[in-house]
């Protein structure tokens, strides 16, 4: 099973309904959500999952945005009595309440002694890929880990354009795990800035010859300055283009993918958010794909959705 971690933004959360209502939507991606904004979209999407009966959980007490912020929340949502959505919490020193999943990081509590209550629950347990939270007694344990590999300005994904993603998806049952957990195409730090780039990057999962997962970086060329986002676009989208064209035999067309290429016949930009929505759902639909079929991934999701 895998468990995206996402921040709960915009674009990510438009990307999960798009693969829902699209029937392109594996029952094993059980995403993870962390809440940072009270918006009609999060309640929309946990809504939308609740009436398609697919799990999902919901961090209670979000550690980053402004969700946090506000005890009274504008947009509430209403679930089913016996939902697929679950209760998740961070474990912290001064949050030690029950759910359904808890996840664990630098700020947990080193003792077990201090959380054994917790472990008393039976609930599921992410945690990350270090020695004292691998020796945790939980039943049902879930590894997190980084994969995505960020640079620090996005001119510099052109420098070494093809990454390692990870090859969790082959051996977490092997490792004693029963699930794995990322933070997808982001990376784990958490940021929300907006407003026009020196260059753009579309990033893009694949499956190598040996099932590993890689990630592949189309950066644009004029990357001077911040003007004309349209021609930064084109000169990325046009390598994607390319690549998919001589790869596209063994490579998943999914619906990310081929509304990404979409604009490229249509000559047209549709903002930073709308990539990163196909970047994302490409992804998600890639790996619900595997792990509904295995060795037959290149089937696609559109006749195995929900």
């Amino acid at each position: 099973m895998y468990y995206p971690y996402l921040r709960g933004k915009q674009f990510d959360l438009l990307a999960l309904t798009a693969l829902i209502q699209a029937k392109r939507w594996s029952p094993k991606v059980m995403p993870i959500i962390e809440p940072v904004r009270d918006s009609a979209t999060l309640k929309k999407t946990i809504e939308l999952f609740d009436q398609k009966s697919l799990p999902l959980y919901i961090v209670e007490n979000p550690q980053v945005g402004t969700f946090k912020l506000f005890n009274e929340k504008k947009h509430l949502w209403s679930l089913s009595k016996d939902s697929t959505v679950k209760r998740a919490r961070i474990v912290t020193e001064a949050d030690l309440k029950p759910a359904d999943l808890f996840l664990f990081n630098e700020h947990s509590p080193r003792s077990v002694q201090d959380i054994q209550h917790l472990m008393d629950l039976k609930a599921q347990m992410v945690i990350p890929d270090q020695g004292r939270f691998r020796i945790l007694p939980a039943e049902e344990r879930i590894l997190l880990r980084e994969a995505f590999q960020p640079r620090k300005h996005v001119a510099d994904y052109g420098i070494k354009e093809d990454d390692f993603f990870t090859d969790n998806h082959l051996y977490y049952l092997e490792d004693g795990f029963a699930g794995y957990s990322d933070y997808t195409i982001e990376g784990s730090r958490y940021f929300d800035k907006g407003g026009p780039s020196r260059a753009i990057a579309i990033h893009i999962t694949y499956f190598d010859a040996y099932l590993n997962l890689r990630v592949k970086h189309f950066v644009s060329d004029t990357n001077d300055s911040a003007k004309d986002q349209g021609l930064k676009f084109a000169e990325a989208l046009n390598k994607l283009g390319r690549w998919y064209r001589r790869n596209q035999d063994q490579v998943l067309f999914t619906m990310g993918l081929q509304e990404l290429l979409n604009y490229e016949n249509e000559g047209k930009f549709p903002g930073l958010g709308t990539i990163k929505k196909w970047s994302l759902a490409h992804h998600l639909e890639l790996l619900g794909s595997f792990l509904e079929q295995g060795d037959h991934w290149m089937k696609g999701m559109e006749q195995h959705g929900v």
